[in-house]
Order: C-alpha cells, then structure tokens, then sequence
C-alpha cells in the first residue's frame, strides 16, 4: 500500500493507504483532479456528448444519457482506465434504466458484472430510480 507520511517535528508516523485517494491530505484531492483529468478527457472524445455525461466524484465516475453512448463510455473507461490507474469495479457498478430499456441493457451488459435495474440504487448518499424505489428509500 502507499503510505502517507506524518511528521509534528519530533515524532514520525505512517499511514497505509490501500484503496482510492489518500486520506487526511488535503492536497490529495486536487493532484487526483489533475491526474484523472487527462482520462475524462478522452472518455469525452469516445461517446457523443450530447448524448452521454460524465459526472465525478472523487474516485466515482457516473455516466448518464443514451442506453448505446453509455455502453461505448463504459467499455472506453475499462479500456482506457487502467492506463492512468484507474480500474473500474464491475461489482460495485449499477445500471438504472427506464422499465421500457431494461431487457436491451440486460442484453448489452450481459457478462459485464454490472447490476442492471429498473428499479433503483443509492448513488452517493442520494438516490436513483422510480418513485416506488424513492419513496421506499425515504421510509426506510
């Protein structure tokens, strides 16, 4: 793992960092914006931005729009991720579709270990999908 270094002076100590962006740096976040950057960027020039958005938080990328312009955004960040260190989590991934799109983004993500729903997920503290799967999500 990375360590992060802290030093008061007398006294020296180590952090391990094991996944995302090093904790407790202030400074992290803005070299991790610049380093990601130049990824967003090409993501960009692979999909018809009209059609597909990035957004990003931090080390979590979201893309939403057209059902085909998310697949070429998805399969280009698998691609060209890991080339700039970032590797994309399948398993940690959903897909929220309209109940009318879910059979043709089963059938277009099938074997990718992404989580297809018609329903709805949680998505940085908030939530996506249906009113039933909102109003649900607030009850509980």
């Amino acid at each position: 793992p990375a360590m992060l270094v802290v030093c008061d002076g007398e006294t020296t100590e180590y952090i391990g960092s094991h996944e995302g962006c090093t904790q407790g740096d202030v400074a992290a976040m803005a070299f991790y914006a610049l380093g990601v950057k130049p990824l967003i960027t090409e993501l960009s020039s692979a999909v018809d931005t009209s059609a597909c958005k990035q957004i990003w938080y931090a080390d979590d990328s979201t893309a939403a729009g057209k059902l085909e312009e998310i697949k070429k955004w998805w399969d280009s960040l698998c691609v060209r991720g890991p080339q700039y260190g970032y590797r994309p989590k399948p398993s940690k991934s959903v897909l929220i579709v309209k109940e009318d799109c879910l059979q043709l983004a089963k059938q277009m993500f099938k074997g990718s270990g992404i989580k297809v729903t018609g329903e709805g997920e949680r998505h940085l503290g908030a939530v996506l999908g249906t009113e039933e799967f909102r109003r649900g999500y607030v009850e509980d």
